[in-house]
């Protein structure tokens, strides 16, 4: 009788390991699943990328016009899409020439564009045959009504500003001035 026991002991245990490895299992299989549906989500929210290459333009009466053509690369919409546009100069000394805010309106579907156009309306600067190197930093925030999330989204470019009277490209900000221009930022309260 007492082997009977310990065979049953020994059933009881091995019942009991099973349990525990299928429960452990199931757990993991739970957190797989999360994380997946969690990297899905994200990889599916909007997120705007130039459609091409901003443009620059000199309007003889207004100024420089700059044109941005924003894409939504992302499977979900975007909405209230709200912009601010900051353009100082190079050596952050001063506060911006210009602050922009725009909002749109209507949603902005998968593969939809958008535009935003800027105008630095200073006769000083059209005028001038040299202009110092200025950044532009475009703040996108917009909401993804599928998942109720708000995103932000920030562009540093940089333009070469004018050199004997011929206007020079906009690039992108290289990483090391990144952390200058943060700082600059909070100095003046500019994305709050």
């Amino acid at each position: 009788m007492s082997w009977n026991i310990k065979k049953w002991n020994w059933s009881g245990n091995m019942v009991t390991a099973s349990t525990a490895i299928f429960a452990l299992v199931s757990i993991i299989s739970v957190y797989i699943s999360i994380t997946t549906w969690q990297t899905q989500r994200e990889a599916a929210r909007p997120y705007f990328t130039f459609l091409e290459s901003p443009t620059i333009h000199l309007a003889e009466e207004l100024g420089f016009e700059f044109e941005f053509k924003f894409k939504n690369v992302g499977t979900h919409p975007a909405t209230n899409l709200f912009s601010r546009t900051l353009v100082f100069e190079q050596q952050m000394l001063e506060k911006p020439i210009l602050i922009d805010d725009y909002t749109v309106v209507n949603d902005i579907p998968r593969d939809t564009t958008t535009s935003l156009l800027l105008t630095l309306n200073n006769q000083d600067l059209v005028e001038a045959p040299n202009l110092n190197p200025h950044f532009i930093i475009i703040c996108l925030r917009y909401a993804d009504p599928i998942v109720h999330k708000s995103y932000t989204q920030t562009i540093y470019l940089k333009w070469a500003g004018v050199i004997a009277g011929r206007q020079q490209p906009l690039i992108h900000v290289e990483m090391s001035e990144k952390e200058n221009i943060l700082n600059y930022l909070k100095t003046y309260h500019l994305l709050e």
